[in-house]
């Protein structure tokens, strides 16, 4: 195996790779970057993948046969899981058991039931769970967070997001939105990095209002757009919008406090250079002051994400987005997929 540079006094985080898919090959890009963690073995059911990456990559690697194998792996001691959702919770289930930390895509469970219990079970065996709603690494978001904490724009009133993509040919037929694989279409596959946002920064919410539609993947039995809100007992409002439908990549995650305003847009790359724009009141019924912070270049959220995750191990504390965090994601979830069905508001 190639020499990674690590410092002698600090042994790197030996990890493995499950599922190199479209998240799961970027976490191994990710990974690439970094000195404090080596990849130790991959392992996709498609050995195609981890061939591929053999071929291509930087650094060696054992490519193991099953998940199992990898799992059984005395050398490796944390997991990245970055399977379809109908697979995830056994192959989280068995990684904690075999004494792995891990860090799994979201959102992770097939209920809230099966979430609140794979939680408790990660707690007892004191190992790491971290779940990737990697959006909260992004630096546009972390900054925003960092000021709001601060008191910069007093408290917040409401949220107000979009967050949509185009699909490509096909997309209907992938499996993401088939419901045999995923549990959700785009409120399940982006709408939940909104609703995790939305909580990380006032959370509490109690009732919840969806409107859930399939308006032109017709070929799949899952929703393409979903117009949603959130209400809490402060009286605060996250109202958000996610479509497969926005045909031009979009990501905007608005904050209106009492004293002004953060808006964040774009992620990178096809959403556009990363943006936030801060207004602050200066006098009542006048234009804000406002400052502009640009973060251009690459999507560092995914190697931040790696780093916290190696971090809160290394630390033996609680992660950025753990277990209990995507509990409350997926009762949020839960109540706004029954208020699409219904038409009513649903109490959390």
């Amino acid at each position: 195996m190639k020499k990674n540079n690590i410092k002698p006094d600090k042994k790197p985080l030996r990890v493995g790779i499950i599922g190199l898919g479209m998240i799961g090959t970027k976490r191994f890009n990710a990974l690439q970057q970094m000195k404090s963690i080596i990849v130790h073995g991959i392992f996709d059911v498609d050995t195609t993948k981890s061939a591929a990456l053999a071929d291509i990559s930087k650094i060696s690697f054992i490519q193991y046969l099953s998940y199992k194998d990898l799992l059984a792996d005395p050398a490796i001691e944390a997991v990245i899981i970055a399977t379809p959702p109908h697979i995830t919770s056994k192959i989280v289930r068995d990684a904690i058991k075999a004494g792995k930390h891990v860090l799994a895509e979201k959102p992770l469970g097939k209920k809230t039931t099966d979430a609140a219990e794979i939680s408790k079970i990660a707690h007892r065996s004191g190992k790491v769970l971290k779940v990737g709603f990697n959006h909260r690494h992004h630096p546009a978001i972390m900054k925003a967070y960092e000021l709001f904490k601060e008191g910069v724009i007093g408290n917040i009133m409401y949220i107000r997001a979009i967050y949509g993509h185009g699909g490509r040919k096909g997309y209907g037929s992938e499996w993401r939105m088939q419901k045999k694989f995923s549990r959700g279409g785009e409120l399940y596959d982006q709408g939940v990095h909104v609703i995790d946002l939305a909580n990380w920064f006032i959370g509490g919410f109690d009732q919840v209002f969806a409107s859930t539609r399939n308006l032109f993947w017709k070929e799949s039995d899952l929703e393409d757009n979903a117009f949603c809100q959130m209400l809490n007992k402060k009286g605060q409002v996250a109202s958000f919008h996610v479509s497969v439908t926005q045909w031009k990549n979009k990501f905007s995650f608005e904050i209106f406090g009492t004293k002004g305003y953060l808006f964040i847009d774009g992620l990178g790359r096809s959403y556009g250079t990363e943006k936030l724009t801060v207004g602050i009141e200066e006098e009542l019924g006048k234009p804000y002051k406002e400052t502009v912070h640009e973060f251009p270049g690459e999507d560092i959220s995914w190697r931040e994400e790696l780093i916290e995750f190696e971090r809160s191990i290394a630390e033996k504390r609680k992660p950025l987005a753990d277990s209990t965090d995507n509990v409350i994601v997926m009762k949020l979830l839960e109540a706004l997929y029954k208020s699409g069905k219904t038409g009513k508001v649903i109490k959390v």
